[in-house]
């Protein structure tokens, strides 16, 4: 599973690297919150992009990991809670039971 990972970031690396290659001598305009930026290299643009949207899928992962730890912990509660119920109905006694 490590060497698949490792081939996928080597696979974006040379991604990324070729396309500013490609498009080093490019530039755009951008809007953004009410401003405008004229003759941004687009690679600058797109470095920040994609650090954006690793960001973004970090926070998001980081929640949903977040999420299934505390499922975790509850079912982890739940099960030592049933494991002392079935170990209390184990020891009693069969008078007990009985009588009930």
């Amino acid at each position: 599973m490590w060497a698949l990972r490792m081939v996928l970031v080597l696979l974006i690396i040379a991604v990324v690297v070729g396309f500013s290659m490609l498009n080093a001598h490019q530039t755009v305009s951008v809007d953004l919150l009410r401003t405008k930026y004229d003759n941004v290299p687009l690679v600058y643009m797109a470095y920040w992009a994609f650090l954006a949207g690793m960001l973004i899928t970090f926070v998001l992962g980081l929640s949903y990991v977040l999420k299934i730890l505390s499922e975790l912990r509850e079912q982890r509660r739940q099960t030592k809670r049933l494991t002392v119920e079935i170990t209390a109905l184990r020891n009693r006694s069969l008078e007990e039971i009985n009588e009930l």
